[in-house]
């Protein structure tokens, strides 16, 4: 009816100036706050069948990301950064702790590659350096010396990790959310995105942009928001974020 199709209308504008919103701010806060800064895209479960374990509906979801800093030493499931005060910002290490568990956890965008790890809600306090792995080089002190230094952990289990971000390296950039999370209009998807229902990666598929604090991009991207009705006064759109920073919306 018309009544189904206005609403229909208004949740297509409502999802190209939301998202058109967080790309804009994403890229006005890189500027203002002096560093690299993220909208990063995936799907969230939004439902789940009669038996509670496979999900029936996705929320094509994003947020906006801010960097922290950068990791200066990557060890197997350990992330350093030498230079950042991780101890102000986590708390120490117990004895309990465990990368087996997700209670807690935190969940890291790294902000370079364009994907997410969840790391324990900690840090750990350990060696890093030449005494530690005769092959570790520090990014900015050299690898003449062991130092101790704060480092982050990636928890182990099944989930905990994004599609392609289990290969962390030296001089990543690593990030926050610094607004909610927000979803498209029940019925959008992001074209992007593994939106098969089936398809074990569906929830770590990610896509992301990052600007720099001159508000250039470190690489273009391209977001295409489709309707999953048939309504023809729903109208796709397309975003694209050039590498100079430029945001133009189309529709398809």
């Amino acid at each position: 009816t018309s009544y189904f199709s206005a609403i229909r209308g208004m949740s297509s504008r409502t999802a190209r100036d939301n998202f058109y919103n967080a790309l804009m701010m994403a890229r006005q806060r890189a500027c203002i706050d002096g560093c690299r800064v993220s909208l990063i895209v995936f799907n969230e479960a939004a439902a789940f069948d009669a038996s509670g374990t496979a999900i029936s509906d996705l929320a094509a979801s994003f947020v906006v990301c801010r960097e922290l800093g950068r990791f200066s030493f990557v060890s197997g499931n350990f992330l350093f950064d030498e230079f950042s005060d991780l101890g102000s910002l986590f708390r120490k290490k117990q004895a309990g702790d465990s990368a087996n568990t997700s209670a807690g956890s935190v969940k890291l965008y790294n902000l370079s590659q364009g994907a997410w790890t969840l790391v324990g809600p900690y840090v750990d306090w350990k060696t890093v350096g030449s005494s530690a792995d005769s092959s570790a080089e520090l990014l900015y002190s050299g690898g003449s010396f062991s130092i101790k230094a704060h480092a982050l952990e990636r928890l182990t289990r099944s989930g905990t990790a994004s599609t392609g971000s289990t290969n962390w390296k030296t001089g990543d950039s690593y990030g926050v959310e610094i607004t909610p999370i927000k979803s498209l209009p029940k019925g959008f998807v992001f074209d992007e995105l593994n939106n098969n229902l089936t398809s074990g990666d569906t929830l770590k598929d990610v896509r992301s942009v990052t600007f720099e604090p001159d508000g250039s991009a470190i690489r273009g991207a391209t977001f295409t928001i489709r309707s999953q009705t048939r309504d023809p006064n729903v109208q796709g759109m397309r975003f694209t974020v050039s590498t100079q920073g430029n945001i133009t919306v189309t529709t398809n």
